[in-house]
């Protein structure tokens, strides 16, 4: 069983999130307290053994070469990497949601049902996205809506959600 923890840092608010099993921890998003943060993987005693980025902006990036740095990650997984994959006991799937920009993905913990989206779908809305990736970013919405109503998401900024709830609350989605 997994645990989520949030720790907002940064003048915008930003959402970084540590999944942890008690031993060993992934981080999401490193935001750009990284002080903070570090005091929250500290205080749980946790070994850092991943860093996901969902996309490159810099409210959701910057601390990550503090975090890479301290905990002496190599590899940072992101719209880039494959797109199953297990580091230690966590295993996600990577979800290409592009539109907000066109290297933003979600991680889909299927077994958990959890899903960290970033700034793709927000509680009640989702990310800005630049007039020319209009069509990607609702083609990828369509697809976002095929998933189960019961998965928990966990965005990039504000309060966590549910795919059901999103579906019949989200103006952005309702239409769809």
């Amino acid at each position: 069983m997994i645990e989520v923890l949030k720790v907002v840092n940064g003048y915008l608010e930003e959402n970084c999130y540590i999944i942890h099993n008690g031993k060993s921890a992934l981080i999401v998003d490193p935001g750009s307290e990284s002080e903070k943060i570090i005091n929250e993987i500290d205080k749980h005693k946790l070994n850092v053994v991943g860093i996901l980025i969902t996309h490159y902006h810099f409210d959701h990036i910057g601390a990550l070469e503090d975090i890479k740095n301290k905990y002496n990650i190599s590899d940072v997984i992101d719209y880039k990497s494959n797109k199953k994959v297990k580091i230690d006991d966590f295993k996600f799937e990577i979800i290409e949601n592009y539109g907000h920009t066109m290297d933003s993905v979600s991680f889909y913990f299927r077994k958990e049902k959890i899903m960290f989206t970033g700034d793709f779908v927000f509680y009640g809305s989702i990310g800005k996205y630049d007039e020319e990736n209009e069509y990607i970013m609702f083609d990828n919405l369509k697809k976002f809506k095929s998933f189960d109503d019961d998965i928990i998401i966990y965005p990039g900024h504000g309060p966590s959600s549910n795919i059901g709830y999103e579906k019949k609350y989200n103006y952005f989605l309702r239409g769809l």
